[in-house]
C-alpha cells in the first residue's frame, strides 16, 4: 500500500511533509498618531514611526490532510513588531518606542495548485503578546490577547530531500476597537494604552522563507 501511495507523494510532495518551520519579516501599519486636535488646548498631537522592524518565527505540524490538494495544520510563532518615532505635541516632540512580542496559537488551511507547486493560505492566528511604549525613557506595557487573520500564498522550490518555499501574507486582527476621545493632553496617555486593545497595529504584510520536511 505504502509503495501504491508513492507516486502520489511524489506528485504532491509538500503534503506529504509533517513539519513546516518558516521566518517572515513583517512591514506593521496603523500605529502612527495621526495629526488629532485635543479638545480643549488647540494643540495639535502626531508622530510617525518606522514599521520596518520585526519578525515572525513559526513551526507548524499537519492535523491532516483531504486527498492530494487540501491540508491543515497547526502551530506555534514567537513575533515582534517594533516601531521608533518621534510623538509631537505642539512644539515639543519626544522620541517614542512601541514594541509587541510573544508567543501564538494557530490553524492554517493550505489549497495546492496541481503540479505547479503554489498553493493559497487562510488561517487563525490567537496571538499573547506584550505591549510596551517607551517615551523618553517613561516606559508602561500590558499584555494583550488578539485574534488576527492571515490570508497567504507561497510557491515551494523545486527539492527532492526537503522543500524550500518562498511566502507572502496579509494579516490583520479579527476584531478591532477604538475606545478613547482625546479631550485633554493627559489623554495621551490613555491614547496609548487603549492601542494594545485593538489600534496599535491594525494591518501588516509579511514576506518570507521556509522549509517542510
Amino acid at each position: 500500500m505504502r509503495l501504491a501511495l508513492l507516486p502520489l507523494c511524489l506528485a504532491a510532495a509538500p503534503l506529504c511533509a509533517q513539519w513546516d518551520l518558516r521566518l517572515e519579516l513583517p512591514r506593521p501599519s496603523g500605529q502612527s498618531l495621526p495629526q488629532t486636535l485635543i479638545s480643549g488646548t488647540g494643540q495639535l498631537a502626531g508622530g510617525d514611526f518606522d514599521t520596518g522592524k520585526g519578525f515572525i518565527a513559526t513551526v507548524n505540524r499537519q492535523i491532516f490532510q483531504v486527498g492530494p490538494l487540501l491540508r491543515l495544520e497547526g502551530g506555534l510563532e514567537y513575533s515582534q513588531f517594533a516601531a521608533d518615532g518621534q510623538l509631537a505635541t505642539g512644539s515639543a516632540a519626544q522620541g517614542t518606542k512601541l514594541k509587541q512580542q510573544g508567543l501564538g496559537v494557530g490553524l492554517n488551511a493550505q489549497l495546492w495548485v496541481p503540479f505547479v507547486g503554489i498553493a493559497g493560505e487562510i488561517g487563525l492566528i490567537q496571538r499573547f503578546q506584550r505591549y510596551t511604549l517607551d517615551t523618553n525613557g517613561a516606559a508602561s506595557a500590558q499584555d494583550l490577547s488578539r485574534t488576527w487573520l492571515r490570508v497567504g500564498a507561497r510557491w515551494r522550490i523545486p527539492s527532492v530531500v526537503v522543500h524550500p518555499y518562498v511566502a507572502a501574507s496579509y494579516q490583520q486582527p479579527v476584531t478591532k476597537d477604538r475606545p478613547v476621545k482625546l479631550g485633554s493632553a493627559a489623554d495621551l496617555g490613555a491614547y496609548f494604552a487603549a492601542q494594545g486593545n485593538g489600534q496599535e497595529f491594525e494591518r501588516m504584510w509579511t514576506f518570507g522563507v521556509g522549509v517542510t520536511f
